[in-house]
Order: structure tokens, then sequence, then C-alpha cells
């Protein structure tokens, strides 16, 4: 199926889920200026989406961070992997602790860092080790709500579940993708298209922000 703007396959994904979901995701060049970002992404950074559009990111690290945060960022650049968690500033000066992540992917021809902020919440038990990659059906659901911005007692309450199961499905998922908080899970799941339940992207509700 194609997109408005002809995008197939992965990248008409990545397009529905950012523009759908309400966990804060932006879209940043190689120098980390921001090239596009949802609603939840504005909100987070206290900003109207127009200001934030070709500013960089490293606007919102702290001063004594930024030495630091430069080098992670050329890391990156070389590896296509980042994360962590750090204090940022938001535009009226005040902080928010934030878990984040970030893989490099070609969007529109373009390299471009997919870079997802999520507030710091308390840590996910560590996943299980595994040696099966595959995600079950049920798995891909569950990522896919997440994805979206479902918390665990929305995707209890959509899926018919417990929360408990929810969360061991999580951990299971975390475990076969190689990642340790919902930030990271998420920016990796945004890189994979076969990650995503298509079908729940295209029924998710559309929030009515534009894409560039």
């Amino acid at each position: 199926m194609t997109g408005s703007r002809g995008e197939t396959g992965w990248e008409r994904m990545f397009w529905l889920v950012f523009e759908r979901t309400s966990n804060p995701v932006l879209l940043l060049d190689e120098e980390r200026r921001v090239i596009a970002l949802n609603d939840a992404a504005a909100t987070l950074l206290g900003a109207e989406r127009d200001r934030l559009i070709g500013s960089s990111i490293r606007d919102s690290v702290k001063s004594s961070e930024r030495p630091r945060s430069d080098q992670e960022w050329q890391e990156f650049l070389r590896t296509g992997e980042y994360s962590g968690c750090r204090d940022l500033i938001r535009a009226d000066g005040s902080e928010v602790q934030v878990d984040f992540a970030a893989r490099l992917a070609d969007i529109g021809g373009e390299r471009r860092a997919i870079y997802v902020l999520m507030p710091r919440e308390e840590a996910e038990p560590p996943p299980p080790p595994t040696a099966v990659q595959t995600l079950t059906s049920r798995e891909r659901e569950i990522v896919t709500l997440i994805a979206l911005g479902r918390d665990t007692p929305e995707i209890a309450a959509e899926l018919h579940v417990s929360p408990e199961t929810v969360r061991s499905h999580v951990r299971n998922a975390m475990g076969k993708l190689d990642v340790h908080t919902r930030a990271q899970l998420v920016a990796v799941v945004l890189c994979a298209e076969h990650a995503l339940d298509s079908s729940l992207c295209e029924a998710a509700p559309h929030p009515g922000a534009d894409r560039p």
C-alpha cells in the first residue's frame, strides 16, 4: 500500500506511527537539527512545533553535559545506536528527566535519526536472555501499542488481559530485540517494519498533526 506522499512499506509504516503516537518522537539530521517532530515532542520540549523546526536538540542538553553529548553523537553516527537518560532543558528553562533512544534510518532518501524521548519512569525489569528473535503475534500487538503511546493498563484493557501478562510480553519482546527501556523499544520497532502490527497502526486515532 502506498501513502499520501508515495511512501511504501517500512517508510509508510513509520509515518503512520510518527503521526499517531503519543510518544514524543523527533526526526533529526546528522547535525542534530530538528527536521520534524510530533505534537507530543513539542509538548515535552515546551515550545511550538514551528519554533522547534530547524533548532538543534543540543540546545536542550545542559551546557555542562554538551561535550560528552557531542562525543556520544559522533559515536552514534558511526554505530547507528544511541540511548541513555538525561535531564532535558525545556523552553521555559525547567527540566524533565527522560529516557532517550535513537536509530539511524534512510527516510525520503536522506540519512535521519529517529529520536525517541520518554519521561523517565521506573526501570523495567531486565529482559530475559533468549535465543529466539522472532516476535510472536501477541508481542507484535503489544509493542505496536507501546509505540503508539499506550501504557500498560491501557494495553491490558484493550487486549482483555492482565497488566502482568502485558509486562511479561514486554519483557520477552525486549529480550528478543536486545533493548532495556521503552524508549529503546520504540526506537527499534520504528525502524523495523515487521515488528509492528500494521492493522493496529491503521486503526490508531489520528491526532490531526500535519507532517512536513
